[in-house]
C-alpha cells in the first residue's frame, strides 16, 4: 500500500480563509494543491515550482 500524504491549510492561514485539505500520495498531493492554488487563490504560472516545492517540504504522512 501506498503512503499517504496531506496537507491541511488550516494550519497555514492565508486571507481567503482556505480550510481545505489533500491526501493522497505524495505526487497527488503536490500536483492537487498546485492546481487549487492557481484555480481557487489566483496563483500565475510562474509560481508552480516555488509552490510545489513548497508544497512537497509541508506535506505531512497521513494517518488514517
Amino acid at each position: 500500500m501506498a503512503e499517504r500524504y496531506k496537507v491541511d491549510r488550516r494550519k497555514y492561514p492565508s486571507e481567503q480563509g482556505c480550510t481545505v485539505t489533500i491526501s493522497g500520495s505524495l505526487d497527488e498531493v503536490v500536483e492537487l494543491g498546485w492546481l487549487h492554488a492557481k484555480v481557487h487563490h489566483s496563483h500565475k504560472d510562474d509560481e508552480e515550482k516555488g509552490l510545489k516545492d513548497w508544497i512537497r517540504a509541508n506535506a505531512e504522512k497521513a494517518t488514517d
